[in-house]
């Protein structure tokens, strides 16, 4: 047993080997780590539900891009003008419009569209009986599908989808200092564009989502800045944790034959496997925190003035709770607690709903148009801060 007053400091480079197996073997003994990069990871599931909806714990405001570097920018005011890293009312204010914007009936109108936007996919490649399931469908169908909610025109949805993936390369693990000047470009570009389809929205005759968020954006007093960065954090969150999880359900899935045929003999059970692929292996790693006291757990102080990572991915394969936590299982009785995946308390992500109607039908398609799917190799994930990554898929079918 580790000595309660000794909190163990992890090296990210064990994480990155094993990381479920390195979770697995601190997470009986202490309720948290530290890692040799700095910052702590809050391992137990209870603890990680509480403390997302815990003041003491705050959103990180610009402290991620300070840390590496960056002190003004378009990658900057991601963070700046964002939802997702403002605290208190500034947070309430900037995600009212959005989340008012995102009402039930879009969402319908948009699983439509992502399962169109899915078949049209397949359809390409379908008589070449391969596919790489990452970047070949995972990656295109959340961007293609966005476009269709943004209302882009289908001359413009190649350049989107360019900008969209490069600006994300910033978010995953092990971005490089290339990488990062990319992302600063191609967000710039996809700033500037949005910035002309809002002003389409606004003279435009037709109503439409970007029509219904400026008449939010008006009655809550947003900038102009504000309102972009929200569509741009929207846009973040709904490719980047969608593709890592569409290709983990699949594989999961498909890699236990007897769960596959039974979900392709029943499509009412695509959403047990969709919250079960979620607890398996999230898309995002875990949210991060700033510490603004201590903060005890079971008699571990957690410090103030710290980055905190509150890991989904660790609180998600807790014994306590799950039984055969390391078991892919779409039968649990208790699948509605993989819903920590979307996170919790007032920074729950605001297209929660967005972000399941995509997994939900990007999965169903692949079940109704590839039921002889099979896998050529076993897909790694990557990543233990924030979004995470996946090596290539290829999968493989009877045309």
């Amino acid at each position: 047993m580790l000595d309660s007053r000794t909190v163990p400091v992890v090296a990210s480079a064990d994480l990155e080997a094993d990381i479920h197996g390195t979770f697995a073997r601190y997470r009986p003994s202490c309720p948290f780590i530290a890692l040799d990069t700095g910052g702590y990871v809050v391992l137990r599931h209870d603890d990680v539900r509480r403390l997302l909806d815990d003041p003491r714990l705050q959103a990180t405001e610009t402290a991620m891009p300070a840390q590496a570097g960056i002190s003004q920018g378009e990658l900057y005011d991601i963070f700046a003008l964002g939802m997702l890293t403002a605290n208190g009312a500034v947070h309430a204010r900037r995600r009212s419009a959005l989340s008012r914007t995102l009402a039930n009936q879009l969402i319908e109108q948009f699983r439509r569209h992502f399962r169109q936007a899915a078949f049209a996919l397949l359809d390409e490649c379908y008589d070449n009986g391969r596919l790489e399931l990452a970047s070949g469908y995972a990656a295109r169908l959340p961007i293609l599908a966005l476009a269709g909610l943004l209302d882009i025109p289908g001359g413009d949805v190649p350049s989107f989808m360019r900008d969209v993936y490069e600006m994300n390369e910033f978010f995953r693990p092990h971005a490089t200092a290339d990488s990062v000047a990319s992302a600063e470009s191609a967000t710039n570009r996809l700033r500037l564009y949005l910035d002309r389809l809002l002003v389409e929205a606004e003279t435009g005759p037709a109503p439409g989502f970007l029509r219904d968020y400026l008449r939010n954006v008006e009655q809550d007093g947003l900038s102009r800045g504000e309102a972009l960065m929200q569509i741009i954090q929207l846009i973040i969150g709904g490719t980047e944790s969608v593709r890592t999880a569409l290709v983990s359900q699949a594989v999961n899935l498909r890699a236990h034959g007897e769960q596959w045929q039974a979900v392709c003999d029943d499509p009412a059970l695509v959403p047990d496997a969709v919250a079960e692929g979620l607890r398996f292996e999230p898309g995002i790693a875990g949210v991060v925190r700033v510490s603004a006291a201590d903060i005890e757990i079971d008699g571990w102080t957690l410090p103030a003035g710290q980055l905190v990572i509150l890991s989904f991915i660790s609180a998600l394969r807790d014994e306590r709770i799950f039984a055969r936590a390391d078991s892919f299982d779409i039968s649990r009785s208790n699948l509605n607690m993989s819903r920590l995946a979307f996170g919790g308390g007032a920074h729950r992500c605001v297209a929660d709903a967005l972000g399941r109607a995509e997994l939900e039908e990007g999965l169903s398609v692949l079940v109704e148009r590839l039921p002889t799917l099979q896998l050529d190799a076993p897909s790694a994930f990557h990543g233990h801060v924030f979004v995470r990554s996946t090596s290539q898929c290829w999968v493989t079918w009877q045309p």
